[in-house]
């Protein structure tokens, strides 16, 4: 014979309420209670069902979380840190690859939503996202998780990309690099965008003019970085330096200067973007601009329950600041 909550109650001398109110995590419930249920549950290895607790409380339970590609590491950390707070707070997390295609998008947020998920997390949005902006006319809970599109400013968690761009070519600037190469990403995408603003402003505050043929778009993959880094071997004065939007655009880029047989920082200074825990491990180590990854999925979870329980869809603006990590792949540049 199966237990029952009220088994569970009994056990522990509470009413059956009470143990439905432990198991959603209800913050009403004393400390003591709660270990006293926990305890109780342990002892008769009561297992709640999942779906009676849905038809009473109208939930599933359940997030889903789209990022654009599961292999970047910095969407495989983020995914991680969703992870583990959505199971502190008994949900599980339904995850899914767009690809940064705005049709795979439709298409996973239409299965989402016929899933009876809960809420949204969303890694993965262009600048003009009309499928976020039909959420937010719904009123469907979400967040925005490293992205942020034109016309809604609210509801998301980003970094300060212009800043980072800003302090990743200012610090090569102070190396004394002049001729400074920047590999974007994607440029439908506001971080993307952002960390061009940011690489633009610190040539400009140093009386360095910007010149189209040091820029070209990557897609925040290694290979995008390789690709982009041949064209600027192949320029009649290459650069000095190069300041990638993210570590795997950066790593793409060091393969291919090393295919050439140069060496990195002496002939090449570079910089990535996110401090992904690669970045340190390959040779030499990343100096890159760090991002509090897990810090990020944590909160991205605590914003959107407060949307879910407490029904408060306008969440604010959460911009997270970005830190210098150096390492060993830049170097003064001696002339």
């Amino acid at each position: 014979m199966n237990t029952t909550s009220k088994d569970v109650a009994e056990l522990a001398g509470v009413h059956p309420s009470t143990v439905s109110r432990v198991i959603n995590n209800d913050s009403r419930i004393s400390e003591k209670t709660k270990e006293r249920v926990l305890l109780a549950i342990k002892k008769l290895g009561y297992t709640p069902n999942a779906i009676a607790r849905g038809l009473k409380t109208k939930r599933t339970y359940t997030l889903g979380m789209l990022i654009p590609d599961i292999t970047n590491p910095f969407f495989a950390e983020i995914a991680r840190g969703v992870e583990d707070a959505a199971n502190k707070n008994n949900f599980n997390v339904i995850l899914c690859n767009t690809d940064d295609k705005p049709k795979k998008e439709r298409t996973y947020l239409e299965i989402l939503r016929e899933k009876r998920v809960d809420g949204l997390i969303l890694g993965t949005a262009h600048i003009k996202d009309k499928s976020i902006l039909e959420l937010e006319k719904k009123k469907f809970p979400y967040i925005l998780i490293s992205r942020n599109i034109e016309r809604l400013d609210k509801n998301c968690i980003i970094i300060d990309d212009v800043a980072g761009g800003i302090m990743a070519t200012e610090y090569l600037i102070k190396l004394g690099h002049q001729r400074i190469a920047h590999i974007t990403g994607p440029l439908q995408t506001r971080s993307a965008l952002n960390r061009l603003k940011g690489y633009k402003l610190a040539l400009k505050k140093y009386g360095i003019d910007y010149k189209d043929e040091l820029v070209g778009e990557g897609d925040f993959r290694i290979k995008g970085g390789y690709q982009v880094m041949k064209r600027y071997l192949k320029l009649a004065k290459p650069p000095t330096a190069i300041f990638a939007a993210n570590d795997l655009l950066a790593l793409g880029a060091m393969q291919a200067i090393q295919k050439k047989n140069f060496l990195i920082p002496d002939d090449f200074s570079v910089i990535g973007f996110n401090d992904i825990e690669l970045a340190s491990f390959v040779y030499p180590p990343l100096t890159t601009i760090r991002q509090p990854i897990l810090e990020m999925g944590n909160l991205a979870v605590k914003m959107l329950l407060k949307i879910i329980t407490d029904k408060e869809f306008n969440q604010r603006r959460v911009v997270l600041q970005p830190k210098l990590i150096i390492r060993e792949s830049c170097k003064k540049l001696i002339s």
